[in-house]
């Protein structure tokens, strides 16, 4: 940090004007020692211009759609319990393919391909498949960058600059320009541009969530052709959502400023940990995103039952809920967001 040797090096000069009028020599110091200390904090804070921000994020959308990588995350939530998984990217059959294997007891494995994500419990010999529009860590941003821009400052941090998992990293700071949004930190590996660790941060400078590589060998995939685990007959198949021909009516195209309408889906509610097998949907789930957040929001077709409908408005971690009755249906709305913005989701999303 050059906070000291800045301020220092004008001191001296300001000893030398001492010799004039005093009050030109009091304001000239003032001067110089606060133009000194704002150069020391526009280097440690360097704003990027809208340019350069735009070719920044689509650098990183690439990376994270076409790298082929392998290795292995971990996934800290306040008030949570850490998680690791190894992750491969690979292409199979010239298709992008995605496998997360968890390391916790619960053995999960995940294929992700083409907006649809298999999730394989090889214990219960259950495969359940939903329709997703984003892959997750490392995929940081969606969307169109221009949009992203409008919500966030970017500011490059040359001093948390970094060597993570033996790759050297550029360390970023995503700011919003609005309450609505956590600010992210963003550490990128300096040749792909794959994103290497994200932190989410409150308004009080507290960590939050923190995604990160442990290990990681770019341009080398452990993806197989065998991509489905699920082969014999004695694996059963669950289809948890399907995406929706026409947008449900009930739900506006942006309910919150910036947060767009991605796609929705029909789906599945779990009941005590428990999807339902048969071949009724009973749920509209919609996915908004300004590019960096993303927000759920869900209207059952029928009133939930207390029993399994928790109502109210709170946040754990990053992740923030709203719950209630609209029209006597339950809708929630929920994302890794600050609680008020669930809040004004849920008041503006519904056609009353």
């Amino acid at each position: 940090m050059h906070i000291l040797s800045y301020p220092s090096s004008y001191f001296k000069k300001g000893a030398q004007i001492l010799r004039l009028p005093k009050m030109f020599s009091i304001t000239s110091v003032v001067y110089i020692v606060c133009f000194g200390i704002s150069n020391v904090l526009a280097e440690d804070r360097q704003l990027l211009p809208k340019s350069e921000v735009l070719r920044l994020i689509k650098k990183i959308q690439v990376a994270g759609l076409n790298n082929t990588f392998t290795g292995t995350a971990l996934f800290e939530t306040s008030g949570a319990a850490r998680r690791m998984s190894n992750i491969s990217q690979g292409k199979i059959g010239g298709e992008i393919k995605r496998k997360v294997i968890s390391m916790s007891k619960r053995h999960v494995v995940e294929i992700f391909s083409n907006n649809t994500l298999e999730q394989y419990f090889p214990a219960k010999k259950v495969v359940m498949i939903s329709k997703v529009s984003r892959a997750g860590f490392p995929n940081i941003f969606s969307g169109d960058p221009s949009h992203i821009s409008n919500y966030y400052d970017f500011f490059r941090k040359t001093e948390l600059d970094s060597l993570i998992a033996k790759k050297q990293t550029r360390a970023y700071e995503i700011v919003p320009k609005d309450r609505l949004r956590w600010k992210l930190r963003l550490w990128i590996d300096i040749d792909s541009a794959l994103p290497i660790s994200v932190e989410y941060i409150d308004r009080d400078g507290s960590v939050i969530k923190r995604e990160s590589f442990t290990s990681l060998n770019i341009g080398i995939s452990d993806i197989d052709g065998d991509s489905t685990i699920a082969s014999g007959k004695t694996w059963r198949k669950f289809f948890v959502s399907r995406y929706k021909n026409e947008k449900d009516s009930v739900f506006y195209e942006e309910p919150v400023e910036g947060f767009r309408l991605v796609k929705c889906f029909d789906s599945k509610f779990y009941r005590s940990g428990k999807v339902s097998s048969g071949p009724d949907y009973d749920q509209s789930h919609c996915l908004f995103s300004d590019g960096v957040a993303h927000v759920s929001l869900v209207a059952f077709y029928e009133r939930e039952s207390n029993l399994y409908f928790r109502v109210g408005n709170w946040t754990k971690g990053c992740s923030s809920f709203k719950s209630g009755f609209v029209s006597n249906r339950s809708v929630i709305s929920f994302g890794c967001v600050p609680k008020e913005t669930v809040q004004v989701f849920f008041n503006n999303s519904v056609a009353r």
